[in-house]
């Protein structure tokens, strides 16, 4: 592929990725009702952690995406390195 298509791969993989992986979080907050069995509650856990997993190798692949096509396309690698960075430092400095 060549390195226009590697880059706008990244940024596509950037907005699944987080779409992903805020899914995966939101789903897993808050309590099940009272009566729900306990196979469901352990399926939706894990379809939830699934969910999460794939987010984040989704966001690490654009990483790894953006690092290869710098050289190439030096401004949508930076913009996709900072859509994945820059929420990440955003929650850490808000949480400290």
């Amino acid at each position: 592929m060549n390195s226009n298509r590697l880059a706008n791969l990244a940024l596509f993989l950037v907005t699944i990725g987080w779409l992903f992986a805020i899914y995966g979080v939101m789903s897993q907050v808050g309590d099940p009702a009272p009566d729900t069995p306990i196979a469901q509650i352990v399926a939706t856990r894990h379809r939830s952690v699934a969910v999460l997993v794939v987010g984040v190798i989704c966001l690490l692949s654009s990483l790894w995406l953006s690092g290869r096509v710098f050289p190439e396309a030096k401004v949508r690698s930076i913009l996709s390195t900072v859509a994945v960075v820059g929420p990440i430092v955003a929650f850490m400095v808000v949480l400290y």
